[in-house]
Parts: C-alpha cells; structure tokens; sequence
C-alpha cells in the first residue's frame, strides 16, 4: 500500500495492501494437538469423522476456509485460553518469530468500548512496525472472528482477518423460525495511521541525519453497529453496518462519523457459510466497495461470526488530505431473541 501524508500529525493513508452448539472454548483458541495453518484448515492430527466443519478440539475443517476475499495477509491466528494474548501469523514483519504474540491492550480495549471485544498490540521496539488485532466470539464458544493490521511503515501495511466455528451447521428446521434477525457490534482496523499514536513506543530523539527515517504508525480503529436479516428458508443473508465511527488513533476520545455500509444479497451455502458484496447506500457517498462474508454456528445458528473487507475515498477522515482508505472489519452477533442479543436492534 502507499502512503498518503497529513499535516503535523503524519497521518497516513494506504492505497492498497501488500496484502451443533459449540464446546465453550473458543474455536480460534490455540490447543496443543492441533497444527494449522490458518484456523479454517484441517488439524493433522485430526481424524473424528466429523462433517469438516468442526475445528474446535482438534476437529476438521473447511477446507476452503476463509475466502481469499476476506483473510488477505493473516495466516494463523489463535486466541489464548485466558484471552489475554492472541498468537498471530502474518505475511509481514510483526516479529523476530514465525508466530508472534500480541498482548491485550487494555487502553485500547478501552478506546474501542465494545463488550467482549478485545484489542491487542504487538510493537517489539520503537522503530520496529506497530500491528494490532481485534477479536471476540459467542457466548456459547461456538464461532469466533478476528481482524490484524499494521500501521504504515515504508510505505506498507499489512491486514486480514478470520473466523472460524466449533461445531457443525445447525440451521433452524422445519416447525421453528426460519427468518431471523442477527444484531450487535461491529469493529473494524483501517490503513489510516498516524506517528502519533497514543499506544506507539517513543523513539526518542533520533541522529544528525534521520529526520526523514519512516517511523512507524498507529492505526486507526473503526466502532460501529451491523444487522443481518436471514432467512433460513431461501438460505439467503443481507443486512447494513451503521453508526461507523472512526476513532482517532492521536486522541482516543476524539471520533467521526462515516456513512453506512450495505450488505448485499448473499448466498449461505450448505456448511453455513457466505460471501457477498459491499456498497454504499445509493446516492450516498463516499463510495464504499468491498466483500463480507462469515460462519453460522451454535444450536439453531443462534450465532455468527464473519469479517468485511472495504474500501473507500479516506479524503478528509480524520485530517486527510486524499486516497483511499482500506478497512477489515470483525463481527460477532447473536440471533434475536437469544440471550445476549442487543434488544435495542431486534424487532
């Protein structure tokens, strides 16, 4: 991706990357028989007989996994048994190590302000790339969904995300509610960073010399709300991202507002996932694309979990001056009706 330069703060925007109910336990949580790559694969140690969509507790998985679409440059990811750490894989320099470890950022947990979603960082020195990650999952532990970016570093950022369920597709049958409504939070990273993050480690005052060296950026986060309608019947999905606001990485008090996303008409295949586009409202601006796309799980497909990947003109957001703005967003939803759910969203 490249950058895109604002005034004093430095400020960056990249235009295109380098890049049955379940068990209780998270489905992105590490477990030590289990070797995959990316969480959606199969485990290789891994022979239950399962339907190939169980990955909790050394099950199969999909083997399509997460669509190219969506997962771009994260490779592995799991969370802690604790959730005070996630061990991350990701096509870019976030570590010393193949699998590096970010811990809970509590302040920006805080500055993100969504129950049970969880931020993370990972920066192992001050002029080393600052990366972040965002995840939750369902109260039952049947699905999970979590996002990684970097900030901008040469020129660069690195994103991808995840999701991944425990237990096979339960889809709501004959007899019981076939068209139902899923709400709650949704969380996003964005390839507009700044130098002047309030979680990046001071590099001090640099040598005679270095004052165009390319210091690492913080990037800033997106908050929002997500509805999907889903009918069980015409296994048929779509739904809105609204009250999207970005928060600003230099003062973690100070948001603004950006403009909805709709989800267009998508297909839910047999093993209860989707894959659709994104779009701005008509006649609204600025134009978003991008694709959407998750998992169904827990009894009745009481949950879901999935991820967005968008695109829109970041001009003025946040003090920029022009250039496109890259986010890859997370969910977690529950099913109205079922405990949990925001009531304030459900009909």
């Amino acid at each position: 991706m490249k950058t895109l330069g604002i005034a004093l703060s430095l400020l960056a925007l990249l235009a295109a990357c380098g890049s049955s109910s379940g068990s209780g336990e998270n489905p992105l949580q590490s477990d030590v028989d289990c070797v995959r790559d990316n969480p959606l694969q199969a485990c290789e140690s891994s022979g239950d007989g399962e339907d190939g969509s169980d990955i909790g507790d050394g099950g199969t998985a999909d083997p399509d996994g997460v669509p190219g679409a969506l997962s771009e440059n994260l490779a592995k990811f799991s969370f802690a048994s604790d959730m005070r750490s996630v061990t991350v894989t990701i096509n870019g320099l976030d570590s010393g190590s193949a699998d590096a470890v970010y811990m809970r950022d509590d302040a920006l947990t805080d500055a993100l302000g969504i129950d049970d979603y969880i931020a993370y960082s990972l920066q192992e020195d001050s002029l080393d790339r600052f990366f972040m990650s965002l995840g939750s999952s369902s109260l039952d532990g049947s699905v999970a969904a979590a996002v990684v970016g970097s900030g901008a570093q040469f020129d660069t950022v690195y994103q991808g995300g995840t999701y991944a369920r425990d237990g096979s597709y339960d889809p709501p049958g004959a007899g019981e509610d076939q068209q139902v409504t899923y709400s709650g939070d949704y969380a996003a990273l964005t390839n507009l960073s700044t130098r002047d993050g309030t979680e990046l480690l001071d590099p001090g005052t640099l040598p005679d010399g270095y004052d165009e060296f390319d210091l690492p950026g913080q990037p800033a986060m997106i908050r929002g709300a997500i509805l999907l309608n889903v009918s069980f019947v015409d296994n048929e999905v779509n739904g809105q991202i609204f009250n999207r606001d970005i928060i600003d990485p230099r003062d973690t008090r100070t948001t603004e507002r950006l403009n909805d996303v709709m989800l267009e008409l998508a297909e839910i295949d047999q093993s209860g996932e989707f894959l659709g586009s994104a779009a701005n409202a008509a006649g609204d601006s600025p134009t978003v694309s991008g694709s959407y796309g998750g998992i169904f799980g827990g009894k009745n497909a009481s949950y879901v979990a999935g991820l967005t990947n968008l695109e829109w003109d970041g001009a003025g957001v946040l003090g920029a001056a022009s250039g496109q703005a890259q986010e890859i967003g997370m969910f977690v939803l529950t099913q109205c009706g079922t405990p949990g759910a925001v009531a304030a969203l459900c009909p």
